[in-house]
């Protein structure tokens, strides 16, 4: 990997596919993502103070983690939660088309 990038996932959990569409589709178009993967989940969290069982979907950003603060803050501004999931995770390993297509789709 270059030593200008740090290629990783961004993880993202939204209250419905509509939502997590818009929020894909505004991190592809600002490209701030070369893709995000959209699946359902079922989520069992603890929010003021109760236990939760929601059906969820998680979108799993493939981008530069340079670009974290920007997709948090397009996250944001497009999710209905009032603290929405953001997690960033390196990516240890690509190959090396896979890593140079992400490279290639963003920024």
């Amino acid at each position: 990997m270059a030593s200008s990038s740090q290629l990783g996932l961004v993880l993202v959990t939204a209250a419905s596919e509509a939502e997590a569409r818009t929020i894909a589709e505004h991190l592809i178009d600002a490209q701030l993502a070369a893709c995000v993967t959209l699946n359902p989940v079922q989520s069992i969290y603890r929010w003021q103070g109760k236990t939760h069982h929601d059906s969820e979907y998680q979108l799993i950003i493939k981008t530069d983690l340079l670009l974290f603060e920007q997709i948090a803050a397009q996250v944001t501004l497009h999710h209905s939660y009032d603290l929405p999931e953001i997690i960033a995770v390196p990516m240890v390993e690509s190959t090396a088309g896979y890593g140079q297509w992400i490279r290639e789709q963003i920024g």
